[in-house]
């Protein structure tokens, strides 16, 4: 009896799958293994060059694999300099576990004894732990080409010395050379940036610089300036700081002032707690936010021309007594107890119940809303990180983006925010720090020490 030649195409049918699905795993692991599912590498900061000594980092993620090395080199002449890398977990947004680290090196001469000036190659190469180029791993190789320069920046002083009162402010031009990418002064803790006094000739620079209330008068002063390569410059010049004794005062806290302030303030934030009571809910506005504020008017200066919008000297606000003025210690009292010490930082200035607010200088308009402990306020920018507050208004005449010109009407004096009265909290900043206005309002000041001083180099 014949067999069934169903029995062959059944045989060779199934021959014929195995084959496919060899063929499929073969070519599943060909192409595991032959591509280069490399991750990604982002320097964290611009590089600009190579210099005595460069703290570089690199943000090198990954979707699917996990980073399994990371190399920093620098090529130069056919000699590679290899650099100890530090990796540390990178967040983004949820946790990473190896799929996205932070490396970092220190390159320069300092770790390189034997690299040389001139140009270089930054090299960073990432691999990850796929199956990629027969299971090394795929691999990213991140190239930059860069000077390397040893000189560190040349500062050479064009003013002669300066003469600063404690709280306020003073103007040195300087030169620097060229490579120079940052310079400003120093001033303790504080920075204060400089700016070209030429469009053409980025190399003449001045720098606005305060001796800021809090800072002792020994506190050392210096010119600051980097350059492409990192490499760091330090230089000094003339000055001399005259100390002042700023005020202070002791302010009763009734329960009605308390009453009327402390629920619109919490109202309005979310950055402090209810904490149960209103004496302790005062004192966590008037400590806690205080310093909060303070640190976002450090954010707003950011937001700042880099050229002076104004030409004149700036207004007090007309017909008004001084209620408060510049760093003021004040001593807080409820109920014959002290319960919170704090420094007023501007100056208050009152004349009538909702009198008009001005404009004290050309300016735009970068901040007009509610302010936490200024209330309704108002922040203009006068350019090269100068900049003026307005607190407690009942309302504005202007919004945030539009240019104000000194003296236009910018709104309307009232008591919101943490105020005991209406009048106007008027604030001087440089680079968000507090200076007092004083100096700007003097006519003969600004003068001599500003507009005098810079035409000389114009």
């Amino acid at each position: 009896m014949e067999k069934p030649e169903t029995t062959q195409t059944g045989i060779g049918r199934g021959a014929a799958l195995l084959l496919v699905v060899v063929v499929l795993v073969v070519a599943f692991f060909c192409f595991k293994v032959l591509r280069n599912p490399a991750p990604s590498i982002r320097p964290v900061e611009r590089i600009e060059g190579i210099g005595i000594s460069r703290h570089v980092a690199f943000a090198v993620t990954d979707s699917r694999y996990r980073i399994k090395r990371v190399r920093i080199s620098v090529v130069q002449n056919g000699r590679t300099f290899n650099a100890p890398v530090t990796l540390k977990p990178l967040a983004v947004g949820k946790p990473s576990h190896g799929f996205a680290v932070e490396a970092s090196a220190e390159i320069g001469r300092r770790s390189m004894p034997e690299l040389a000036q001139g140009r270089a190659t930054l090299r960073v190469a990432a691999v990850n732990d796929s199956w990629g180029r027969f299971f090394r791993g795929g691999r990213a190789l991140f190239r930059l080409s860069v000077p390397v320069r040893f000189m560190p920046p040349q500062v050479e002083v064009l003013t002669p010395q300066q003469y600063i009162y404690q709280g306020g402010c003073d103007m040195v031009v300087f030169s620097v050379s060229d490579g120079t990418v940052s310079s400003g002064v120093q001033v303790g803790k504080y920075y204060f940036p400089s700016w070209p006094v030429k469009e053409t000739g980025p190399q003449t620079r001045f720098c606005l610089f305060a001796f800021p209330y809090d800072a002792d008068p020994s506190t050392s002063a210096y010119i600051v300036a980097v350059d492409d390569a990192g490499n760091r410059t330090v230089a000094s010049f003339n000055y001399k700081v005259f100390p002042v004794k700023f005020p202070s005062s002791t302010f009763a806290v009734p329960d009605a002032f308390m009453q009327r302030v402390v629920p619109p303030i919490m109202s309005q934030t979310t950055d402090i707690r209810d904490q149960g009571s209103l004496v302790a809910n005062f004192v966590e506005i008037n400590r806690v936010l205080r310093r909060m504020d303070s640190g976002r008017l450090v954010q707003f200066s950011r937001h700042t021309g880099s050229k002076w919008m104004w030409t004149k000297p700036f207004l007090r606000q007309p017909n008004t007594k001084d209620e408060g003025g510049f760093a003021d210690a004040r001593t807080y009292v409820y109920d014959g107890k002290v319960i919170d010490r704090e420094v007023h930082l501007g100056d208050d200035l009152a004349s009538v119940e909702h009198a008009p607010v001005i404009a004290a200088n050309d300016g735009l308009v970068i901040y007009a809303g509610w302010f936490d402990i200024f209330g309704n306020a108002v922040i203009i920018d006068h350019g090269c990180g100068l900049q003026s507050l307005y607190g407690h208004m009942a309302s504005f005449k202007v919004k945030a983006g539009e240019l104000v010109k000194r003296g236009q009407v910018i709104g309307v004096s009232d008591s919101t925010g943490l105020a005991g009265g209406d009048h106007v909290h008027y604030e001087m900043l440089l680079d968000g720090v507090p200076i007092s206005p004083k100096e700007w309002w003097d006519p003969h000041w600004v003068h001599d020490r500003i507009t005098a001083r810079l035409a000389q180099f114009q």
